[in-house]
């Protein structure tokens, strides 16, 4: 029995294996060697009633160290490696691959995968160091034979200007040689041939240099001759297994428009901000650059002498954001390998005779995870947002959670990976890329239980982290639980989890208590008064540090009393201490406010919990009146917006929070997609008024702001799915469709208020749903996809609002009013 259905029997295919058992065996076992397979699994009822047939990745750790006596190759002056092999085998043959900087792999010129960048992502690689494997029995001849080439370039371990490797606790001084890689084919269970293998070659190739932040100059006439390779010391760190998708070519994009503002110069517009990189062909010999920007020059630019006809260029910062080939002859569909850039404009220069969109196009790039939820709302804001939201986190999934993906930067920033922590769970197959990431923070925890700001620990940030930064390690592991129904990875970090809520406390203790926290950031960009110009408002210093330090104690003591773990009680005593603390050294009861009164006061003290039952009236009835006296818009940062609309909906003002996101006017979400100067698309501001602002912190593309994504689909479409049971919800919205997948299907849910209230819901096998519709809509009956009518509902208030409440079981369902007829 899983949530109130009863499965018959279930079939699992692994690989070419599969085993079908029934209801009566216990469980299935398969032999398997070690490597990487697609698996599935599908299950029935007694009724014969089939769940979808879900499928994912499994990979099957090697008894022994296979990579012992298999060397690192590579060296600074060379960047493309190549080797003959003959392996006299017909069977399967897998290639297991590390390529410490970016760099790819062709067996007799075909790709072994579609993955790019790199095939180690981005790790401390004094700790771990992961690899990929592929099937690559097909790339190679009839005996086993072929051509290996190895590309390289500097990835996030050099970098022509010292941006790389700058680590905050000291390098690994194995960390220093980028251009290297480790790889082995393995036929019958054994390596047959490997990095360390007779015939390498090495050669400096066509690509001279090559920049994360500056691109490629690509020179097909500067490849050097092939000469033997050597071997060189790697890193420490222990091979790992990648178990989640690497970044991949996702969408290609045509050119919507192309203009020539000046002699030689095509200005290339895709129409949205995206991360990836331009495919490109070039006609004849020339020297072609491209340059890749967010956004054309408008009247508030900074520092430049407005041309609304070219692309502004000074967010870049130190990142030159350039791609350069330097051509004796025609080149088709070439792309650079060793960078990416974040961008909807491209202007290119040197490009003999007229461009047009069949020469150039946007390849999209993104770590390949399976999108989860979508939504069509009937208001366009809110669909601005939605694709906005999707879009910005898809830009920044780049093997670990980036800030922004076109500025000197693009790093692991642990306060934006905890605030969109819960949404980026809701939108992607993100489990496993969350679990990788929170491998990486334990590499990172240090003797004493902190963690950094930044993860992997380069160039920013400091240690120990804003409170609200290190937050994204129990964030990260409370959502995997609470979204996916999954403890394993705290229980894997347990003993990193223990020390870190000890450092914590230690902190809490030395500092005095709740209201005299360290803090080095704390709301982060709240919105000016006045755009561009920096009268903002701001809780006291520590203020942002107690509401982070409550959470992460509460996730704590909750997934210690999920795995019945002995801290449970010591955490959540310590938790109600500080709750009580919190509120009595800032809550002012003469007028009912926390702190110095700004928005992120009220919200943050209600998000926590800790206003006191009887003082919660008084302290929401104060919040809507600072939102009234504010235009009834937000004045908080990225850790009040985080929390302000769940804050309204649950207190009975979700109407507010509608309201004050269907806005399009400064400040606002909406802001972003309908202004005059630069309307976003598929991405969200790093600041709220980033049109009036400077060059020095103003990415277009920073998912900072995206928490917001999930108020849209579990509240206002209605979706929310916590550990295989689900809520769904019938909003306040014209019309709406939105979908949520889980391991047993899609969840769906929509509803049009034309004349009358129309529903339409579908629960897959394996889940059970309560819908929820509000009583004012009038009677409804509930109609299963044979056309019976179901049960009368029950009633429930919810947020402050009566309800009928239907329980779904499997199947698709309609709600109609009862005075109309259908046909």
């Amino acid at each position: 029995m899983r949530q109130g259905v009863v499965m018959k029997g279930f079939r699992l295919r692994v690989g070419a294996k599969a085993v079908e058992l029934t209801s009566g065996l216990p469980a299935a076992e398969l032999s398997l060697q070690a490597g990487r397979y697609r698996w599935s699994v599908q299950w029935w009822t007694p009724e014969d009633e089939a769940s979808e047939e879900v499928f994912s990745e499994v990979v099957v750790a090697e008894k022994e160290d296979v990579w012992e006596g298999v060397p690192w190759v590579g060296a600074n002056a060379s960047n493309e490696y190549q080797a003959q092999v003959n392996l006299g085998v017909a069977g399967p043959v897998e290639l297991l691959v590390s390529t410490l900087g970016f760099g790819y792999v062709l067996i007799n010129d075909q790709e072994v995968s579609q993955d790019v960048l790199s095939y180690s992502g981005w790790t401390r690689t004094d700790k771990r160091v992961l690899y990929r494997t592929y099937d690559v029995t097909k790339l190679l001849n009839a005996s086993g034979g072929g051509d290996i080439f190895v590309g390289l370039g500097c990835g996030y371990r050099c970098d022509p200007h010292g941006r790389f490797p700058v680590y905050k606790d000291g390098a690994d001084p194995q960390d220093v040689t980028p251009k290297i890689f480790r790889m082995q084919l393995r036929a019958g269970g054994r390596t047959v041939f490997h990095s360390g293998s007779g015939g390498w070659r090495g050669r400096q190739g066509p690509v001279v240099e090559d920049s994360v932040y500056d691109g490629e100059v690509y020179v097909p006439a500067a490849a050097g001759a092939w000469s033997a390779a050597s071997t060189v010391p790697g890193p420490r760190g222990a091979m790992v297994p990648a178990t989640f998708p690497g970044v991949q070519v996702t969408r290609v994009d045509r050119a919507l428009k192309i203009t020539e503002p000046a002699a030689g110069v095509f200005v290339v517009d895709f129409g949205s901000n995206v991360a990836g990189v331009c495919q490109l062909s070039v006609p004849q010999a020339a020297t072609v650059t491209m340059k890749h920007g967010e956004v054309l020059q408008h009247a508030h630019m900074p520092d430049v002498k407005v041309d609304p006809s070219r692309v502004f260029f000074g967010n870049l910062r130190s990142a030159q954001a350039n791609d350069t080939l330097v051509l004796s002859g025609p080149v088709k569909n070439w792309r650079p390998r060793f960078t990416y850039h974040g961008f909807r404009y491209v202007e290119v220069y040197g490009y003999p005779g007229t461009l047009t969109a069949d020469s150039i196009q946007r390849l999209v790039l993104n770590t390949a995870l399976p999108e989860k939820a979508n939504a069509t709302f009937s208001d366009e804001v809110l669909q601005a947002i939605h694709l906005g939201v999707k879009g910005v986190q898809r830009s920044n999934l780049m093997q670990v959670p980036t800030d922004c993906p076109q500025r000197d930067e693009r790093l692991g920033w642990m306060g934006d990976a905890a605030l969109s922590a819960e949404t980026f769970l809701t939108h992607w197959g993100y489990k496993d890329m969350a679990a990788a990431f929170l491998d990486s923070m334990s590499d990172e925890l240090g003797d004493d239980g902190s963690l950094p700001d930044v993860v992997p620990f380069q160039r920013f940030g400091g240690r120990p982290a804003d409170f609200s930064w290190s937050a994204a390690y129990l964030e990260n592991l409370w959502g995997i639980w609470k979204v996916e129904g999954d403890l394993a990875p705290a229980k894997n970090h347990w003993t990193g989890v223990k020390s870190h809520l000890g450092f914590l406390q230690k902190q809490y203790q030395s500092s005095g208590g709740m209201t005299s926290l360290p803090q080095s950031y704390g709301d982060w960009c709240p919105p000016p008064r006045t755009p561009g110009k920096g009268d903002k408002e701001t809780p006291p210093k520590g203020f942002t540090s107690a509401a982070a330090l409550l959470r992460s104690v509460a996730q704590g003591a909750e997934l210690a009393e999920a795995q019945g773990q002995a801290e449970a009680k010591t955490w959540r005593a310590w938790h109600q201490k500080m709750l009580q603390e919190f509120h009595a050294g800032y809550f002012h009861d003469s007028n009912k406010t926390y702190a110095n009164g700004v928005m992120a006061t009220y919200v943050l003290a209600l998000a926590t919990g800790a206003v006191p039952d009887d003082q919660k009236p008084a302290v929401v009835k104060n919040l809507l009146k600072y939102i009234a006296d504010h235009n009834n818009t937000w004045t908080g940062g990225i850790i009040t917006t985080r929390y302000l609309f769940d804050v309204l909906h649950d207190n009975g003002a979700a109407d507010l929070a509608l309201s004050m996101l269907t806005r399009k006017d400064y400040p606002s979400f909406g802001y972003m997609y309908f202004n005059e100067f630069e309307p976003a698309k598929e991405c969200m501001w790093e600041l709220p008024d980033a049109p009036f602002q400077g060059t020095g912190m103003n990415s277009r593309a920073h998912h900072m702001f995206s928490s917001v994504g999930h108020y849209l689909i579990s509240r206002l479409a209605g979706i929310t799915l916590e550990k295989q049971r689900a809520k769904l919800v019938v909003g306040a919205l014209e019309h709406s469709f939105s979908s949520v997948g889980s391991d047993f299907g899609d969840l769906q849910l929509a509803w049009s208020r034309t004349d009358r209230l129309q529903v339409q819901a579908h629960v897959p096998v394996g889940l059970v749903a309560d819908l929820y519709v509000p009583s004012r809509d009038g009677e409804l009956r509930l109609l299963g996809c044979s056309g019976e009518e179901g049960p009368s509902p029950s009633r429930a208030v919810l947020h402050g609002v009566e309800h009928m409440v239907w329980r779904l079981t499997p199947g698709s369902y309609q709600l109609l009013t009862r005075d109309v007829v259908y046909a």
